[in-house]
C-alpha cells in the first residue's frame, strides 16, 4: 500500500514518486499523474510556510554524494569522488558563508576545513565520535518547531534546522530562538523548489533568495546548505551553492521518511535502526509524529553513549 501523503504536499525529486518494483498498472499511472501536478505545486510554493516542507527523498536520481569519514585534525576524508563545487567567488552582493554571525564584513574565524573547502556532498561525519547530527528541514507550523525546540533543551541536546527562504522570512523570530538555544540555522533554498529540474539562473536564485533570508537572522549566511528536492546535488547545484558562498552541500545518510506521517512510533524505530555514530538524520519540522518521536529519539541515542550535536560541531 502505498503510504499516505499530508494533503496538499508532494514528494521532491523525480524518483520520490515512483511507483515501487512490482506496482500495478494503476499505481503507475497514479504516479504519472502525481508528477504533473509537481509543477503545480511547485509554483505555489508560496503557501510552504503553513505545512511542512515535502522530503527531500534518499531515492535520488544519480547524484554523486560525498561521505565526509573524519572532519577535524589527524582524520581522514573519504568521497565518493564527485565533482567538487566550481570555485568561484560569491559576488559582492551576496551574503558570505564565512563571515561570522553578527558581524560586517569583519574577517571570519578560520572554519573546518571541511565545510569550506569545496567538494562532494557530505552525507556523514567522524565514524569515531559518539555523535549523531540531527537535521531538521525548516517549515511547517510555528508551534510545532517551539516544541522541537523545547524538547531538545529539555535532552540536552542540540539540532541543524535547514530553513526555507520563505518560512524563516515569515518566521523571523523563530530563526533567532534556534540560535539562541545554540542550534545550527541553514539554508534550504527560497521555496523548496526540486533543483534537479531548474536551469542555473533559476537555481542560483533559489539558494542566494535562501542564504539572504538566513543571512537576515544570524548576520552571515553561514556554511550550511541543503538542496532541495534532492539527497543529493549536481554540477548545477554546486555552482548555484558557490554563487552564494557555500563550499559543500549538506546531505544524509539516514532517512526515515518522516515527511510520509507513518506515525510517531516508526519514525522512532527507523531512525534508531540506522542511525550510528557520525550519521546525519533526516527530519522534518512541519510533521507533529516528528515532534511526537523526537524524545524517544533522543533517548535512545543517549541509551547507545551518543550525543545529538549540531553539523558544525559534528564535523568540527
Amino acid at each position: 500500500m502505498t503510504p499516505r501523503r499530508p494533503e496538499g504536499e508532494a514528494p521532491d525529486g523525480g524518483d520520490a514518486a515512483d511507483p515501487p518494483a512490482g506496482a500495478t498498472s494503476a499505481e503507475h499511472s497514479a504516479a504519472s499523474a502525481r508528477a504533473s501536478r509537481r509543477t503545480v505545486l511547485a509554483a505555489a510554493a508560496g503557501a510552504i510556510g503553513s505545512m511542512g516542507v515535502a522530503a527531500c527523498s534518499t531515492s535520488g536520481d544519480g547524484g554523486a554524494a560525498g561521505a565526509s569519514e573524519g572532519a577535524g585534525p589527524g582524520r581522514t576524508s573519504a568521497t565518493s569522488g564527485s565533482p567538487a563545487a566550481p570555485g568561484t567567488s560569491p559576488p559582492a552582493a551576496r551574503p558570505s558563508a564565512t563571515t561570522p554571525a553578527g558581524s560586517s564584513g569583519t574577517p571570519a574565524p578560520r572554519q573546518d576545513a571541511v565545510l569550506t573547502a569545496a567538494g562532494p556532498d557530505i552525507r556523514f561525519g567522524p565514524r569515531d565520535a559518539p555523535a549523531v547530527a540531527l537535521t531538521f528541514h525548516g517549515a511547517g507550523a510555528a508551534a510545532r518547531t517551539s516544541a522541537v525546540l523545547d524538547i531538545a533543551r529539555a535532552h540536552d541536546a542540540h539540532v541543524t534546522v535547514f530553513a526555507v527562504g520563505q518560512w524563516l522570512q515569515a518566521n523571523p523570530a523563530l530563526g533567532k530562538a534556534i540560535l539562541a538555544a545554540g542550534h545550527d540555522l541553514g539554508n534550504h533554498t527560497w521555496s523548496h523548489r526540486p533543483m534537479r529540474r531548474l536551469t542555473a539562473a533559476q537555481a542560483r536564485d533559489e539558494v542566494g533568495r535562501g542564504a539572504a533570508e538566513v543571512a537576515a537572522v544570524r548576520g552571515s549566511a553561514g556554511p550550511l546548505f541543503r538542496p532541495s528536492g534532492t539527497p543529493t546535488s549536481t554540477a548545477v547545484i554546486r555552482a548555484a551553492a558557490s554563487a552564494s558562498g557555500y563550499a559543500r552541500c549538506i546531505s544524509y545518510d539516514v532517512d526515515p521518511q518522516d515527511y510520509l506521517d507513518p506515525g510517531a512510533g516508526a519514525v522512532q524505530a527507523r531512525t534508531l535502526a540506522a542511525v550510528r555514530a557520525g550519521s546525519i538524520v533526516s527530519l522534518h519540522l512541519g510533521h507533529q509524529g516528528t515532534v511526537a518521536a523526537l524524545p524517544g529519539i533522543l533517548a535512545g541515542l543517549r541509551a547507545r553513549g551518543l550525543r545529538a550535536v549540531t553539523i558544525t560541531e559534528l564535523l568540527a
